[in-house]
């Protein structure tokens, strides 16, 4: 198949091109700046420059292709920037609709959407709401459509599970944001590659899936878990969520904050997910935590 990966310069978009490409796929990169250089880690990629919040800068792109993969995230993820227009429903809902007229013009039969975990059109949690609206778009549409949810996403190059393991690298203390008990399921990257591969691959189709690690985590024990993958022995700092929000409040002004109140929110949110139609239909099996670090850290 010509597979088109809006995002594909992205953590989770550049191995899902990977594993596309692995599966034999014809697979072009479309990202802002649409340079050669962008996909220097993806040998056999194509690069095309399109935006998905500029209508005009995506026509024609799509033209020839059998399938798109959104796979897009806001430049300042997780911190919005609504005076910058650098939000979730921005390039979440309307980037996602943008790229679906343009599908739909072009005649592509096939469109996956990296969504995420909890997404609902009516959730009053901004970035839930942003994916649960372009989900509804996708399903509205004409396109054949599959749906990924993933949880928390890890890899090599991630900025969320990387960020302790820096910190632990130099302190003997790793705060953690909260105090109440955050539940999620961590999800090796190459996993969520799999399934996306695995979604062509089976012809599995008009279906949403879920995809999170096998076990249920707190974030204490993602925490642990890399401390002992990676042979470091820290303690576990809870800090109550007040004073994240409070040191993060005056970044609000800066043109591209690293973190806001409201990011800091995103950033303690649960992240539930139900693997079994995973499982059953794309025969993805995630792999835990401990075997996923394992991977890719080797001891501090």
């Amino acid at each position: 198949m010509k597979i088109v990966v809006a995002g594909g310069t992205g953590f989770v978009g550049r191995y899902i091109c990977r594993a596309l490409l692995d599966s034999g796929h014809e697979v072009t990169v479309l990202s802002r700046r649409g340079s050669t250089s962008d996909i220097s880690q993806l040998a056999g990629a194509n690069a095309m420059k399109g935006d998905v919040i500029d209508p005009a800068t995506l026509r024609g792109r799509l033209d020839g292709a059998d399938a798109v993969v959104g796979a897009v995230t806001f430049p300042n993820y997780p911190a919005e920037v609504p005076r910058k227009n650098k939000t979730f429903d921005r390039y979440d809902r309307q980037g996602t609709e943008n790229l679906l007229a343009e599908a739909e013009r072009a005649e592509v039969a096939h469109y996956v959407y990296i969504s995420g975990a909890s997404a609902d059109p009516d959730s009053p949690v901004v970035w839930y709401r942003a994916k649960g609206r372009a989900e509804e778009a996708i399903k509205a549409s004409g396109l054949k459509y599959s749906i990924l949810r993933p949880s928390w996403a890890y890899g090599p190059e991630d900025k969320s599970l990387n960020r302790f393991v820096q910190i632990a690298r130099f302190s003997p203390v790793v705060p953690r944001i909260g105090v109440r008990r955050q539940e999620i399921q961590p999800v090796y990257i190459e996993d969520i590659a799999t399934a996306v591969a695995r979604i062509f691959e089976r012809g599995a189709w008009q279906k949403t899936y879920e995809i999170g690690g096998p076990d249920v985590m707190s974030m204490d024990a993602v925490i642990r878990t890399m401390l002992k993958v990676t042979g470091m022995h820290r303690l576990i700092l809870p800090i109550p969520v007040l004073l994240p929000k409070l040191a993060t409040a005056p970044l609000t002004l800066l043109p591209s904050p690293l973190m806001t109140p409201a990011g800091i929110e995103f950033a303690i949110q649960d992240g539930l997910v139900d693997i079994s139609a995973l499982e059953a239909d794309l025969d993805v099996h995630p792999v835990p935590l401990e075997e996923g670090l394992s991977n890719y850290l080797g001891a501090a």
